[in-house]
């Protein structure tokens, strides 16, 4: 690796190939995060296996998403919070441009499928950014 920095990935109708190309060049140095998740268990499963984590938004407060149900079977030590602003905005204000503050529905949301609270998804998933990104 030329850069030892952090890679997002956004990858959208293209998962197996996303992670085939992060397997590819993980060479135990590689870190970083699949921005927006959505995926399933096994996909889940294939990008922490890579080391890398998934990023967690408003996606998550969406009744039909599927992604509770799939979030609920992930540990929280693989997980981010993002915002994904202006768009992906959690219910209730689903439909209005997304921003920072609205987080705190996410967080909510997280703690309720993973039986735990609102400050230890946080106290967690920041741990997680700072490895991240350093910090």
């Amino acid at each position: 690796m030329q850069y030892d920095i952090p890679i997002v990935i956004h990858s959208r109708e293209s998962m197996p190939q996303s992670i085939g190309v992060v397997r590819e060049h993980q060479n135990g140095r590689l870190k970083g995060i699949f921005h927006c998740f959505t995926g399933d268990y096994e996909s889940a499963c294939q990008i922490t296996d890579a080391g890398l984590y998934l990023g967690i938004g408003g996606v998550l407060t969406y009744k039909n998403s599927g992604l509770a149900e799939t979030l609920s079977r992930v540990g929280l030590e693989h997980m981010v919070l993002e915002t994904d602003a202006p768009y992906l905005t959690p219910v209730p204000f689903r439909g209005k441009r997304n921003e920072s503050s609205y987080l705190k529905w996410v967080v909510a949301k997280l703690a309720e499928v993973k039986g735990t609270t609102v400050e230890e998804v946080a106290r967690i998933t920041t741990a997680n950014a700072q490895k991240i990104f350093g910090g």
